[in-house]
């Protein structure tokens, strides 16, 4: 049986993963060495803010969904946990120990880039799963995410 998100749980998992990367960016920020890292964790925690505001502001816009396809919670909640079983996502705790536990600079950038890797992946498998009245939706997030891969893949080059 197909599973179908409706756009307002899109938005609500995209909140939550915007929550989770600013506890990982906070921590991060804390234990970053240079001045030029730390107001790049600065900057992305903040954006992590911001994003959640704007998918949060999502709602509002969201249009019906078509209706008349049943969802199957068990299939549903077996497919997220799948999907989401990573030390990086949508585990505050975990993802507040591995910025914690890096050992240098490179290491908390290698597991940031990691952390929004997997981010990104999550939406893109959110984007087969959503009926096409929500796929702009999706690729909002999909475009807003992809900026904080290429800011720190910047960083990275420096370090």
């Amino acid at each position: 049986m197909s599973t179908f998100f409706s756009g307002e749980e899109i938005i609500e998992m995209a909140v939550k993963t915007e929550e989770t990367g600013y506890a990982f960016y906070q921590m991060a920020l804390e234990n970053a060495s240079t001045d030029e890292l730390k107001n790049l964790f600065d900057y992305l925690a903040k954006e992590e803010l911001k994003h959640k505001e704007t998918y949060s502001g999502l709602k509002d816009a969201i249009g019906e969904t078509v209706q008349g396809v049943p969802v199957d919670w068990d299939e549903l909640d077996s497919y997220i946990k799948a999907m989401t079983d990573s030390s990086f996502f949508l585990g505050g705790d975990k993802n507040i120990n591995m910025a914690a536990k890096a050992s240098d600079d490179k290491e908390a950038v290698d597991f940031a880039m990691k952390f929004e890797k997997d981010t990104l992946l999550f939406f893109y498998q959110l984007a087969e799963l959503v009926k096409s009245v929500n796929k702009p939706i999706i690729e909002k997030i999909i475009q807003e995410e992809k900026l904080h891969i290429t800011k720190l893949a910047k960083m990275k080059a420096t370090l």
